[in-house]
């Protein structure tokens, strides 16, 4: 397997494109330290906030929350540095944790309006089970929900801007095309959020779209008619998550009580749904090899603050590729499916050309805890 000679992401991330042995988000990197004029880019944007800025009397822009570290600093920073007066939107996740919980009431406490939608639980709960058994991602309705409430509550309210965190693309990699956007949109949510299934799909699977009616998007119409426009702020400023975490923490935000959140290496992400810090990412690595810790320690590594040695040792010392079962049987009893039918769906998952085989049966190799045995690890 490939692995970026900068940073240890292998190449079997999706849409990741390798130059000359470096990943693109490695790419972006050298950019955003070294070539991006930010100073340019914070003239741009008070020029594009002074177009929205009110007096104080109405909200004049949204802040898509989920009570993480980004989140919250973006609330925070279009308040205190840029005199705006936000509402904050959250949707509620597949299975909200306590410290996740926490984080929402940090923002209230913060003096910072909070509206939270929450789908019905008997649809949603059909959408999980789509996602876990159709689409490998238990989390799918959780992605769709977090892009979809923010803009149809700004159709609702008519408040037309919208300020979401980094440009995933340019931070972490993506398609080219992509990676100098500044806005998200429709278009952004179908191409990188769907897992290429129409939400309109569901349909098919019983579940009617009516039953659904906050994860689905606003009309074209309706967007245009308020001019919903939905930017980064991670164009407009550098971005960096540990900045972010630091601010948010001395201001009384919470990390992970238990530490590393399982499967990742620090304990301050994925804080707020139980399944999408563990099952979701550990899904991930049997489709492609990578998890959380991966993710995480490679944006150290872009950020200067760690080297690629010490990346690749404080990997093998995560809890990277070990099935979570925390809160497993919490997804087991939301679902009412067995522990049978939870690890065959696991491996059908799996891509076996990454994990050790029998070499008879070419049954997957697992431990006694249920974990598979990597091929390939960055070197």
């Amino acid at each position: 397997m490939q692995y970026c000679n900068k940073c240890i992401m292998p190449a079997t991330r999706p849409e990741q494109v390798f130059t000359d042995g470096i990943c693109d988000a490695c790419h972006s990197a050298v950019d955003k330290h070294d070539k991006i004029d930010w100073d340019q880019r914070s003239v741009e944007f008070e020029e594009i906030l002074s177009k929205y800025r009110g007096d104080g009397s109405r909200y004049d822009c949204i802040i898509p929350v989920s009570g993480g570290k980004d989140s919250c600093y973006q609330a925070i920073t279009m308040r205190d540095k840029y005199g705006m007066t936000p509402l904050c939107v959250t949707h509620t996740p597949c299975d909200l944790t306590e410290v996740g919980l926490k984080n929402l009431n940090f923002l209230r406490d913060q003096g910072f309006d909070l509206i939270q939608i929450s789908g019905n639980r008997k649809s949603y709960k059909e959408l999980v089970r789509i996602g876990f058994f159709k689409l490998g991602d238990c989390c799918w309705p959780e992605h769709i929900g977090i892009f979809t409430a923010p803009v149809r509550i700004a159709v609702n309210y008519k408040i037309p801007l919208l300020i979401w965190g980094e440009n995933s693309q340019f931070e972490y990699g993506g398609p080219a095309a992509k990676k100098e956007n500044n806005f998200l949109d429709r278009n952004w949510l179908e191409q990188f959020q769907m897992s290429g299934h129409r939400l309109s799909d569901v349909v098919h699977d019983g579940v009617e779209l009516n039953s659904i009616k906050t994860l689905l998007y606003p009309d074209d119409e309706e967007v245009n008619e308020v001019g919903v426009t939905g930017l980064f702020l991670g164009y407009f400023e550098k971005w960096d998550s540990k900045r972010n975490t630091d601010m948010c923490c001395s201001m009384g935000w919470n990390k992970n009580p238990d530490g590393p959140v399982e499967g990742a290496y620090n304990d301050f992400e994925n804080l707020d749904c139980k399944w999408i810090g563990g099952l979701h990412d550990y899904m991930k690595f049997i489709k492609y090899g990578y998890g959380r810790a991966t993710d995480q320690l490679c944006i150290e590594i872009r950020a200067g603050r760690m080297t690629r040695e010490e990346a690749v040792i404080a990997l093998r010392n995560s809890s990277e590729g070990q099935v979570p079962w925390k809160y497993i049987p919490d997804l087991m009893e939301y679902l009412n499916i067995t522990k049978e039918e939870f690890t065959g769906n696991l491996d059908r998952f799996t891509n076996k050309m990454i994990f050790e085989r029998d070499d008879e049966t070419g049954q997957l190799i697992k431990d006694e805890d249920g974990n598979l045995i990597r091929r390939f690890f960055p070197g």
